[in-house]
């Protein structure tokens, strides 16, 4: 055989080894095993309530409350090599794993090791636990570079992993992650109530002042692992509006016309006494100041209105309202029969 002939010979072996070492490579790198996360569930060990794997996925669950994950799985049909190990990895506290026979009692462990147990059916996966304390990782502005954790709905995770090791008790690489990885969140009722006075409060202040980058900043601080600061400051931030809600519209245009009528029937009242009418019929303006009045009377009937509703508000910033509105239309009773003083004075000195 010539050289050449050697040459293409040698590179045709070469290409044949490229490819099935890649497609070694490709295989072990294909999925392995399957969660069946329909036929997976969780149970509540308190409450004895049940939920599907993917029903639970980010459920908000209480501190201390006892879980049991029974997770189902398979394998795909796809090689599985006699190093491959399963993971089994939580942050839940006092945990307990069993798989089979085997019972251990730690955070993370490896099990599903050699030849035997993938020939095997996959187990059952059946976990117990307690919910962690709601702890979580926050961002403090400013402070980005340290590590900060406040109150807050911590992260709570299952995790399933296939790999490899090297010290039978850690991962070496990791081949797959099953899914979906379960994940849920651990908090308090307290958190809860917190959070729904914060928004109730947030609400009444947005209707009254409108959305503001102070109710973000609240908020924000709320979500950041300082739900009773926020809560704190949501209810100061609702007494400030109250301070600072506008009056009502229509009692700025009530009292508008008020003053304008006071003013005119004060006005007509100079100008005839001055004799600056004289030839004007006194009794037409006499009448007209007596509507003048009539009509006062009315709008201080509106305006008992108005104070009768603040009156009965919880809020005491709308009662103090009430009881200056309740001034005012005393106020306006007596101007109403001065009013009416003066027609009839102007009446009579005809």
């Amino acid at each position: 055989m010539s050289k050449n002939g050697l040459a293409i010979t040698a590179l045709a072996v070469l290409s044949c080894i490229l490819l099935v070492l890649a497609g070694g490579i490709v295989s072990a790198q294909q999925d392995v095993l399957r969660l069946d996360g329909d036929a997976s569930y969780v149970l509540n060990l308190e409450t004895g309530s049940k939920q599907t794997y993917v029903d639970f996925l980010r459920s908000k669950q209480y501190e201390g409350v006892r879980l049991e994950f029974n997770i189902r799985v398979s394998k795909t049909g796809n090689p599985i090599l006699d190093t491959y190990v399963l993971e089994l990895r939580t942050n839940l506290d006092n945990p307990e794993w069993k798989f089979g026979d085997d019972i251990y009692h730690a955070a993370n462990v490896l099990v599903w090791k050699g030849a035997e147990a993938h020939e095997a059916l996959v187990p059952t996966i059946v976990l117990s636990g307690d919910v962690p304390k709601p702890i979580k990782k926050i961002a403090e502005p400013g402070f980005e570079a340290y590590d900060i954790y406040g109150i807050g709905e911590g992260e709570v995770y299952v995790e399933l992993t296939v790999g490899t090791t090297r010290d039978g008790a850690t991962l070496a690489t990791i081949i797959q992650k099953l899914e979906p990885s379960m994940t849920f969140y651990s908090t308090t009722e307290k958190i809860q109530d917190a959070q729904s006075a914060i928004e109730r409060n947030l609400e009444e202040a947005r209707g009254k002042i409108g959305e503001t980058a102070l109710e973000a900043d609240i908020r924000r601080l709320a979500e950041q692992g300082h739900p009773g600061w926020a809560s704190i400051l949501s209810e100061h931030y609702t007494d400030l509006s109250v301070q600072a809600e506008p009056p009502p519209l229509m009692l700025y245009a009530l009292l508008s016309m008020l003053l304008g009528l006071i003013v005119g029937a004060a006005f007509v009242y100079i100008y005839v006494s001055r004799g600056a009418g004289k030839g004007v019929d006194v009794s037409q303006i006499s009448a007209a100041l007596n509507d003048t009045s009539g009509r006062l009377e009315e709008k201080s009937s509106t305006l008992n209105t108005l104070s009768v509703k603040f009156a009965r508000s919880e809020d005491e910033e709308k009662r103090s309202v009430a009881r200056e509105l309740i001034k005012i239309r005393a106020g306006l009773s007596e101007i109403s029969n001065e009013i009416r003083t003066i027609a009839d004075k102007i009446k009579g000195s005809r």
